[in-house]
C-alpha cells in the first residue's frame, strides 16, 4: 500500500495555482503566472438541485426496500421526466462520417471540410459511441449494448482497409485580416502600404490555454514548476483522474510535471510548454502493457482518449490550432451571431449587436439595463452581501484566495430573485437570439431539466486597483460525458461608468492596429457578448480575457454563463 505523504495535504492547503473559478466575472492568468482549472464548483449555487437529488435517492432507495417489507412508507411523487426538447435528438457523433462519398460541412463561412484517421483497434469504441447515442446512455456506463447500432457510418466503416480509418468533418478557420478589414483589402498607392495595412502588431499577451492527459490507470497531481522552473515556488493545478484531462492557462516556456497523489516530491514526467505543444500526455505504459492489466471498462476510457490524440493531430494540421475538445466533435447546437467584420451590426428585437472583434467573436450591447437598473442590481448584491471571491484549483484542492490574480467580491442571484432578475434573462435569450425556454428551469433535478444559464453573479472592483488577470470563461468536460458541457457564452453587462482603469481586456484579440488586443471601457447598461467555443465544437483559445486594474474609480458588473447544450 503506498504511503501517504503529510507533504501533499500542504501542497493542497498552500495551493495557489489559479484555476477556473465558481466565482468571478473576467478571471484570470497573468504573464508569469498559471491559472484556470477544469471545472467549475456549482454546489454552493444550486444547492437545492443537490438535496432534491439526494433525498430522491435516498426516498427511493427506502420505498424499494418498503415494497420488500410490506411496510406503510409512502412513496415520493415522481419527479418531471421532461427535457428541454433541443437535446431530444442529440446526437455526438452528428458531425461525423466514414463513408467515402460524404462531406461533412458546417454551412458555415468559416468551417472548412478536413480529413481525420484514426487506428483501426478503436472500432469498437467508435461501435459504442453510436450505440449511446442511439439509447442516450449520457455518462457511457453501460459495457454492453443490446440494440444493434442503426447508422450506415458503420457499414461504411467495416468496409475500409488498411491500417487506419479514415474520416471527415470539419474545423474553423481563423479568419484573416483581409477578412475582417475588407475596406483595406482594395487598391492602394503601394503593394507594400496594402500589406502593412493588413498586418498584426505583435502582441504584448502571449498566453494560451494548455490541456494535460493523464493516459495512466493512476491519478496524478499536475503541478506547475514556479516562475523561471524555480521548484521552491510549485503550485498544484489538480489532480487527473485515470484516463482523464485538466486545463490551465498558462504562458510560453512554463514547466510542468506529475506525481503520484501520495507522493509529490517524486515527478513522474516534466513538460516545458510552447503553443506548439500546448496538448501534452502522461503515457507511462505502452499499448501492450494496458491491454493486459487494464480492466474492460478502463480500457474503453482508454481507447476514448487514443482516438481523441489521433483527431487532435489532424485538427492541428488542418486548423494550425490545439484541439481542446474531445472526440467525436460536436457542433454547439446553440445559434451564434456571425461576425465576419469589425463593426458589423446585427439588429435583434429592441436591441442592436455591433461586431468588436472577429477572433475571438464578440458583440457590444448598449443600453442593455437601463441606469435605473444598474443601480437596483447593484443594491439587491449588496443585501444578499458580498464575499471575497475565490479560486478553485480543482477536486484535490481546497479553495484559496490570491489577489495577486483576482482581487474583487461578489455575489449571486438566481433568475427569480425578483423581476429584474427575470426580465435580464429574458434579454439575455433575446440577444443571444435562443428560446426563452432554454432559460427556465423545468426541475433542480437534472441537467435536463436545467435552465442553460448560471445564476447572475455581480462582482464589484475597489478603486484602490483591482483586477482580474487573463483567462477563460470555458470549461473542460469529461471526455465520459455525451453532451460534452461547457460554457459557450459570456453576457458581461456594466453597472455604472468607469472613466480611468477597469477596462475589459481582451489581450489576443485580431486587429491591425493594437499590441494590447481589444479593450473595453466600462459604461453603464452596456453588456458584451462573447463566445467560448468555436463553431466546430473546439474552446475557442483567444476568448482568454480580463479586467485591468481599477484606478481610483469602483467597478461594478455582472456575468451571465450560457452553457452549451446543458449545464454540467
Amino acid at each position: 500500500m503506498p504511503r501517504k505523504n503529510p507533504q501533499y495535504d500542504e501542497t493542497v492547503a498552500a495551493a495557489e495555482t489559479y484555476s477556473h473559478s465558481e466565482d468571478d466575472d473576467e478571471e484570470y492568468d497573468e504573464e508569469d503566472s498559471v491559472i484556470e482549472a477544469e471545472e467549475v464548483p456549482f454546489w454552493r449555487q444550486h444547492l437545492p438541485a443537490i438535496m432534491i437529488a439526494i433525498v430522491a435517492t435516498v426516498a427511493s432507495h427506502l420505498w424499494n426496500q418498503s415494497q420488500q417489507q410490506q411496510s406503510t412508507l409512502l412513496k415520493m411523487p415522481e419527479l418531471s421526466t421532461q427535457k428541454h426538447p433541443h437535446v431530444n435528438d442529440y446526437r455526438r457523433m452528428a458531425n461525423i462520417s466514414f463513408c467515402p462519398n460524404e462531406k461533412v460541412t458546417g454551412g458555415k463561412k468559416f468551417l472548412k471540410p478536413m480529413e481525420f484517421f484514426i487506428p483501426t483497434e478503436s472500432y469498437d469504441t467508435i461501435v459504442k459511441y453510436y450505440q449511446a447515442d442511439d439509447v442516450e446512455d449520457d455518462l457511457y456506463e453501460q459495457l454492453q449494448y443490446s440494440e444493434k447500432p442503426m447508422d450506415p457510418n458503420l457499414e461504411c466503416l467495416k468496409s475500409q482497409k488498411g491500417l487506419k480509418y479514415k474520416g471527415t468533418s470539419f474545423y474553423y478557420q481563423t479568419p484573416e485580416l483581409k477578412d475582417i478589414y475588407p475596406e483595406l483589402d482594395g487598391p492602394s498607392s503601394s503593394e507594400m502600404s496594402r500589406k502593412r495595412r493588413l498586418q498584426q502588431p505583435p502582441l504584448d499577451f502571449t498566453g494560451f490555454a494548455a490541456k494535460f492527459v493523464n493516459l495512466s490507470p493512476n491519478p496524478v497531481l499536475l503541478i506547475w514548476d514556479g516562475k523561471g522552473g524555480n521548484t521552491k515556488n510549485n503550485r498544484l493545478v489538480g489532480e487527473i483522474p485515470p484516463f482523464e484531462s485538466l486545463g490551465t492557462a498558462t504562458m510560453p516556456g512554463h514547466s510542468f510535471h506529475v506525481t503520484p497523489i501520495y507522493d509529490t516530491s517524486t515527478a513522474l514526467q516534466r513538460w516545458a510548454i510552447t503553443l506548439d505543444n500546448a496538448l501534452v500526455y502522461y503515457e507511462p505504459n505502452t499499448p501492450e502493457e494496458l491491454k493486459s492489466k487494464l480492466t474492460p471498462e478502463q480500457y474503453i476510457k482508454y481507447q476514448r482518449q487514443i482516438i481523441n490524440k489521433a483527431y487532435a493531430r489532424d485538427y492541428l494540421i488542418s486548423s494550425k490550432r490545439t484541439w481542446l475538445g474531445h472526440f467525436p466533435p460536436r457542433a454547439p447546437l446553440h445559434f451564434m451571431h456571425s461576425a465576419d467584420y469589425i463593426g458589423q451590426q446585427h439588429k435583434v428585437g429592441d436591441f442592436s449587436l455591433k461586431v468588436l472583434s472577429v477572433a475571438p467573436r464578440a458583440f457590444l450591447i448598449e443600453d442593455f439595463l437601463s441606469p435605473e437598473d444598474c443601480q437596483a442590481v447593484i443594491q439587491l448584491s449588496q443585501e444578499q452581501g458580498l464575499k471575497l471571491s475565490t479560486l478553485h484549483t480543482g477536486a484535490t484542492a481546497k479553495q484559496t484566495q490570491d489577489l495577486s490574480t483576482r482581487s474583487s467580491s461578489n455575489a449571486w442571484l438566481p433568475r427569480d430573485s425578483n423581476e429584474l432578475t427575470e426580465s435580464i434573462y429574458s434579454k439575455a435569450a433575446q440577444v443571444m437570439q435562443l428560446d426563452p425556454e432554454l432559460f427556465q428551469k423545468y426541475h433542480d433535478s437534472s441537467a435536463h431539466h436545467h435552465s442553460i444559464a448560471e445564476s447572475l453573479q455581480v462582482v464589484r472592483y475597489k478603486k484602490n486597483g483591482e483586477q482580474y488577470q487573463s483567462h477563460h470563461d470555458f470549461v473542460y468536460p469529461s471526455i465520459n460525458h455525451r453532451y460534452q458541457p461547457s460554457r459557450f457564452a459570456t453576457l458581461l453587462i456594466y453597472l455604472n461608468d468607469v472613466p480611468k482603469g477597469g477596462e475589459t481586456r481582451i489581450p489576443r484579440a485580431l486587429n491591425n492596429y493594437n499590441s494590447k488586443g481589444l479593450e473595453i471601457r466600462p459604461k453603464a447598461g452596456q453588456a458584451v457578448l462573447f463566445y467560448n467555443m468555436l463553431e466546430d465544437g473546439n474552446m475557442d483559445d483567444l476568448s482568454q480575457h480580463g479586467s485591468n486594474p481599477t484606478d481610483g474609480h469602483e467597478k461594478w458588473l455582472a456575468n451571465l454563463w450560457v452553457w452549451n447544450p446543458i449545464i454540467g
